[in-house]
């Protein structure tokens, strides 16, 4: 898969006017969108990856086969930068949201170990509400035993029955092909 990063931005007007499907990817600081990024282009070092969280605080654009733009948010929950910059994460989100004309699907990644928490449902309430399309990576599954893991997603599950939850490490691959697959389905959806 052919994959170039495109353009930083630190507000969503500064993103480059384009025809092309988005798929915004969503999470807290240090979830793994990075490495998930890195993941489906098949790269070890297309987005920088980092165990210090915030280390992104500008939206990220990548170019995936030329046919669709992967939009990297930057991560919430946590800020290296100081609170006075911007209007932080609910403003982006909102801003982002409302501009992008051309958004397709939302990668909601969480981070498995600790299951959805505040911020995560925050998110997930502003994608209800505004009817955008989503799905839920469940991420680090293989940080988890499969017990554990197994036990995780049902909780989430149980509590949002009606939404899409895609177990994905970047470690073994797995979810990789399904995560793929709703991008795809999202893309077509045209």
């Amino acid at each position: 898969m052919l994959a170039i990063f495109l353009k930083s931005a630190f507000r969503p007007a500064d993103l480059p006017k384009s025809n092309k499907p988005q798929i915004a990817m969503l999470g807290r600081s240090n979830v793994g969108k990075s490495s998930l990024i890195n993941h489906l282009a098949g790269a070890k070092n297309l987005a920088r990856t980092s165990a210090q969280p915030g280390l992104t605080q500008a939206i990220n654009l990548y170019e995936f086969d030329g046919r669709y733009l992967l939009v990297d948010l930057p991560g919430y929950g946590y800020s290296r930068a100081k609170r006075s910059k911007g209007k932080g994460f609910a403003g982006m989100l909102s801003d982002y949201l409302s501009e992008a004309k051309r958004l397709k699907l939302v990668l909601l990644i969480i981070d498995g170990r600790h299951g959805l928490m505040e911020n995560d449902r925050y998110a997930l309430d502003q994608l209800l509400r505004q009817e955008i399309r989503f799905v839920v990576v469940f991420n680090k599954v293989d940080k988890l035993s499969n017990s554990a893991a197994a036990q995780g997603l049902r909780q989430v599950q149980a509590e949002f029955p009606d939404i899409n939850f895609i177990p994905h490490s970047t470690a073994d691959g797995k979810g990789l092909g399904e995560i793929r697959d709703a991008i795809e389905r999202a893309v077509r959806a045209e």
